[in-house]
């Protein structure tokens, strides 16, 4: 009573702690779960960000203007480009609108004027200063001999005056106010404004574009309606010329001297500004919006012979950017939220799932799977690519064709080996969505989705090695039928068989590369993450393996006792449909401990005394609990396998080696001392599966049935109803979730398959096995006498 009130103690305490994980899941993050983590779930998906995003749709060649196309490029999707042909006539257009600047500088003319008004002063004063030094009046002129001395000292002290005989018709009318005032003005006028510029070449430039009048001194600017206005230094010179009867106090010989020496004075004084018609320029085109082509989707930009004009070689450039678009961010942000979504439901799902598989490894596994299958889907497309655009053949130029070549059902497969139907349907779901961001064809998701789903299905089963290549076929099947679909349904262009044969072989290798792929890659993780699949199960199943030869030659008896066991308890799990290889591998390794000490076994006794009649009940409990321990340590050094290991103290639990513990009673009687049943337990843990609980029975069942005289179907029924309803008794299926409906299925698995063993047959006529033969009486009776 004691001890059944301390396993309801105990199932109590279980099923709070459940409720309280249940809690903990419901209302915020599971215990275990820290900021690291989150950083590393952030990680994760900034990880698939990066090989999602960034994907050139459509190769597009370096093409120069004039080149022959080799292939015909369509837009992928509806994008606008700048028409640069059109934008450049229309900003030349807006230049031609644009004046030229000149800057007229009358400071220039002022200066040349200012620099003779000042010669003149000077020679006035020299004038002067010599008639009062001779004494000479004002009104008088200076003698021969003065005049020429006079002349040479001012050809030293001025000597621009000194051009020919300007100087003497100078000093003939003794520098005369008139005269100077006549020079200066028909200087002034050859060099009015418009000005002059220093030739008719800068002029020339801008025939076809208007002249804006930048007038230095004012700081105006006028628009001159003729450009011919501007005079270069030979027509300002001919003004001059043209206007020498205004210079009328002298001589119609002594003009031409003079203007010979005003033409010396004429100097450019308008020149074109280069900063300030710039300036104009870049104003005028601020204002010329760029001409922009919408280019729809499915439009043929260029096909295969045509010539690359400079207008589609824009067109293609923009498709060949489009990645690198200005909305690069805004897709980077949209295809995390996507990925944290995916992430964020294959989480939920694995921390409701922690509580049934105690596994924390199963996440990290499958987004590893996940990752990987991406990489590579990433990798065959970027290889369909290139093959796509280095053939010549115009209908196998779409990379779509080879895309069929990627196996994509890699994840499921490896999901599907290593973890099981929900978490490989999930990775199906999340690399289809993965796929269609990747490559933005829909087509390419529904077929990855389609294929490994098949693959989920038909490895639901895996029995023997054959499975893996079926698989293969039918998943190459599927993704052949759904590429057909796709070129009957989705295609504009009519049937073409090349194409559907490219497809279709790229299904069938998809298919078989698939399982090819995660036949190699599944050991590894297997060995990462301690994980034990069916592969692994049917290389243990094989009953020549050295782990079962050395138990079959050193323990037979233990050996066959297994085998037996195997068979009772793969009944028992299909009937509930449970996992039956991994029972019956369990069940062929589950007393692979008494390899150590095969001789301390009953079943190994065959010709020997059994060693127990000399040991104390203590110390035959202790060595046969050890057998748990020691198979715990062959299933590492063999590399079992955790679901197996597991296996080997789960079949025993915390059950009560009966046979020792009443003999210990009994010894301990006439000494008045209590007898612990905890000192015969062995170390457990209880079943924590329902293939350990059903390997605990099928080991109890199997070992009593041998004692039974006669096993007939009733007493076969009684015993196994006898084991089973004390083994619950005892609460050692507390831990495990097996139901009452269960055990009773299983119950009845186990009388079909021993009443099988155990049937009657009828004696072989002539022999009777029960009786002894007469020699071997009388040879008996000789012994005892």
């Amino acid at each position: 009573m004691a001890e059944r009130s301390k396993a309801k103690s105990r199932r109590r305490v279980d099923l709070a702690r459940r409720f309280v994980e249940i809690g903990r899941i419901k209302g915020g993050l599971p215990s275990g779960v820290t900021l690291k983590h989150a950083f590393i779930g952030l990680g994760i998906a900034l990880l698939t960000t990066a090989l999602l995003i960034e994907y050139e749709f459509q190769h597009i060649p370096a093409f120069s203007v004039g080149d022959i196309a080799d292939r015909t490029v369509e837009a992928p999707r509806d994008f606008t480009v700048i028409d640069e042909p059109a934008t450049r006539e229309k900003r030349e257009a807006a230049l031609r609108d644009v004046p030229v600047v000149f800057t007229f500088d009358f400071r220039v003319t002022h200066r040349v004027a200012s620099e003779i008004r000042m010669a003149f002063a000077d020679a006035r004063q020299i004038l002067a200063e010599e008639k009062e030094r001779l004494g000479v009046p004002e009104d008088r002129g200076l003698p021969a001999q003065a005049l020429r001395e006079l002349k040479s000292r001012i050809e030293d002290m001025l000597p621009r005056l000194s051009h020919g005989r300007v100087l003497s018709v100078c000093l003939q009318r003794s520098f005369a106010q008139e005269l100077e005032d006549q020079l200066v003005q028909l200087l002034t006028q050859s060099m009015k404004a418009p000005g002059v510029v220093l030739n008719r070449a800068t002029l020339l430039r801008f025939r076809d574009r208007g002249i804006a009048l930048h007038n230095l001194v004012t700081g105006e600017m006028e628009e001159l309606s003729d450009w011919l206005a501007i005079r270069d230094l030979a027509q300002a010179r001919e003004i001059l010329r043209q206007q020498e009867y205004e210079l009328n106090l002298v001589a119609s010989d002594e003009r031409r001297e003079l203007i010979d020496f005003l033409e010396q004075w004429v100097v450019p004084n308008t020149y074109f500004d280069e900063e300030a018609t710039r300036r104009l320029e870049e104003r005028a085109l601020a204002q010329v919006d760029p001409v922009v082509l919408q280019v729809k989707q499915g439009r043929t930009i260029v096909r295969t012979g045509d010539e690359i004009t400079e207008h589609s070689l824009s067109q293609l450039s923009a498709l060949g950017e489009l990645q690198l678009s200005d909305r690069w961010l805004d897709r980077v942000l949209g295809v995390l939220i996507v990925v944290l979504f995916m992430y964020f439901v294959l989480w939920s799902y694995f921390r409701l799932e922690l509580l049934k598989t105690k596994s924390r490894h199963d996440f990290a596994l499958l987004v590893m799977v996940v990752l990987g299958s991406l990489l590579l889907g990433r990798l065959f497309i970027g290889l369909a690519e290139t093959v796509a655009f280095s053939l010549r053949v115009p209908e196998l130029q779409d990379p779509v064709h080879f895309y069929f070549f990627a196996p994509l059902a890699l994840g499921s497969v490896l999901a599907m080996l290593l973890l099981g139907v929900n978490q490989a349907i999930l990775c199906a779901v999340m690399t289809s969505v993965f796929t269609a961001l990747l490559t933005g064809q829909v087509s390419i998701a529904v077929w990855s989705l389609t294929g490994s789903l098949m693959a989920i299905y038909t490895l639901r089963q895996y029995r023997e090695r054959s499975t893996l290549v079926r698989a293969g076929l039918w998943i190459g099947g599927v993704n052949l039928l759904v590429a057909l679909a796709f070129q009957l349904s989705f295609t504009p262009q009519a049937f073409s068989w090349l194409v559907f044969l490219v497809r279709s072989g790229g299904a069938m290798v998809s298919g078989l590369l698939s399982v090819t792929l995660a036949t190699l890659v599944l050991p590894s993780l297997e060995s990462w993450f301690r994980l034990t699949t069916d592969i692994r199960l049917l290389e243990l199943s094989n009953l020549n393996s050295p782990i079962l030869r050395r138990l079959a030659l050193e323990a037979p008896g233990t050996y066959h006792h297994s085998i037996t066991v195997g068979t009772l308890a793969e009944a028992g799990a299909e009937a509930i449909g449970a996992n039956a290889l991994l029972i019956r591998v369990g069940a062929y390794y589950h007393d692979i401990g008494k390899l150590k000490h095969p001789e301390y076994y009953v079943e190994n006794q065959i010709f020997s005394v059994n060693k127990h009649e000399n040991l104390s009940p203590t110390m035959s409990s202790l060595i046969l609990a050890s057998h748990v321990k020691d198979g715990l340590a062959i299933a590492d050094e063999t590399k079992l396998g955790p679901k197996v290991a597991s296996l080997i103290p789960q079949h025993h639990g915390t059950r009560v080696m009966t046979y020792f513990f009443q003999k210990a009673r009994e010894a301990s009687a006439d000494k008045g001392v209590e007898v612990s049943e905890d000192d015969f337990r062995y170390p457990g843990p209880k079943p924590q599966s329902k293939e350990a609980a059903i390997l605990m029975l099928a080991d109890q069942v199997e070992a009593a049935a041998r004692t039974l005289q006669e096993p007939t179907p009733g007493q076969i029924r009684s015993l196994i109803n006898r084991i089973t309803h004390a083994t619950i008794q005892d609460g050692q299926f507390d831990e495990c979730d097996i139901t009452m409906k269960e055990v009773s299925q299983v119950a009845k698995a186990f009388e079909r398959v021993l009443t099988g063993m155990y049937h009657h047959r009828i004696e072989y006529p002539g022999f009777s096995f029960n009786k002894r033969p007469v020699e071997e009486r009388q040879l008996e009776s000789q012994r005892l006498q």
